[in-house]
């Protein structure tokens, strides 16, 4: 059965708040980016987890790889994390700031700490206000949930294998 166009991400714009992306990469529709960590710098991934998010968030429907499951959904790159794949709180909290002045519906978090950071739940805060919807990676662990995806704005969610555990 054919999804319609709004399940698929058509007009959406997602921001991945990440390690960057893959900018001329054939699968992703990327509208913009944003380097935060040195805006000086370009965007572009020098990591790969960045770009496999985006890619799992919104690769196109086409006749090579993946499809993602907003493959219609345009992305907005907001790297935040360095090539090791850590950050600090300020660079990760204008990621998410960008992503609001940039335009972005849903940014999505796929990183985390155990502990919470004010300076990010701010950011947090200002885009849960302007209406944008805030996804988070709750940890593949058994334990509680991480931060950013334990505060109330943000959607929690954990990978989990074939049988429905959780991803190591």
């Amino acid at each position: 059965r054919a999804r319609d166009q709004a399940s698929r991400g058509a007009g959406v714009n997602v921001c991945v708040s990440d390690t960057g992306g893959y900018l001329t990469h054939p699968e992703l529709n990327i509208i913009s980016s944003v380097n935060t960590i040195n805006p000086s710098k370009s965007a572009n991934d020098d990591n790969g987890h960045g770009t496999h998010v985006s890619g799992t968030i919104a690769a196109r429907d086409n006749t090579i790889g993946v499809v993602g499951v907003a493959p219609e959904a345009k992305l907005i790159i907001a790297k935040g994390l360095s090539r090791s794949g850590s950050g600090f709180a300020s660079d990760l909290a204008e990621t998410i700031d960008e992503c609001r002045v940039r335009g972005g519906r849903v940014v999505n978090m796929s990183w985390g700490s155990s502990a919470p950071s004010q300076t990010i739940h701010d950011a947090i805060i200002r885009a849960y206000n302007a209406g944008i919807i805030l996804v988070g990676a709750a940890g593949n662990s058994s334990g509680a949930v991480g931060y950013p995806a334990a505060h109330p704005e943000v959607v929690a969610v954990s990978a989990i294998t074939q049988s429905y555990s959780l991803a190591s």
